[in-house]
């Protein structure tokens, strides 16, 4: 009896084990990858400091040569910064997808311009060498 009681408890932490990881698995393919990052900073730039938004909540500063690395779910989504007068930009996310976004600087006398692009991959790790280390 101790036997049976024993077997049947192992069979139901191994199969409850699995269905966890199997959670896990489809709660990461139903979410997608945003890599924000600055990179080509001059001298006046370097030193500003960047918040970055996605919808109405702050996902913290962005510093010059610096990287952030954003999951949410699949959808719609507007990332824009603190800085008056920078566009927001607009992504489509889709499950497993990464997007690389290309946050740079320009200072116009002494007004500072921020233009936020999506860039692919390959654009991403030749402007920003240490994006491995964010991922």
């Amino acid at each position: 009896m101790f036997r049976k009681l024993v077997t049947l408890s192992a069979a139901i932490i191994v199969s409850l084990g699995f269905s966890q990881v199997s959670l896990a698995g489809e709660e990461s393919a139903e979410t997608a990858t945003v890599v924000v990052y600055r990179a080509d900073e001059s001298f006046k730039t370097e030193r500003l400091g960047l918040d970055v938004h996605m919808g109405e909540g702050s996902l913290g500063r962005l510093k010059a040569e610096n990287a952030m690395v954003i999951t949410r779910p699949a959808g719609e989504y507007v990332i824009n910064t603190n800085i008056n007068g920078s566009e927001p930009l607009v992504l489509d996310l889709k499950a497993g997808e990464t997007h690389y976004v290309h946050t740079q600087m320009q200072m116009q006398g002494t007004r500072v311009k921020v233009e936020m692009n999506e860039v692919e991959e390959q654009v991403a790790r030749v402007q920003q060498p240490s994006l491995d280390q964010a991922i």
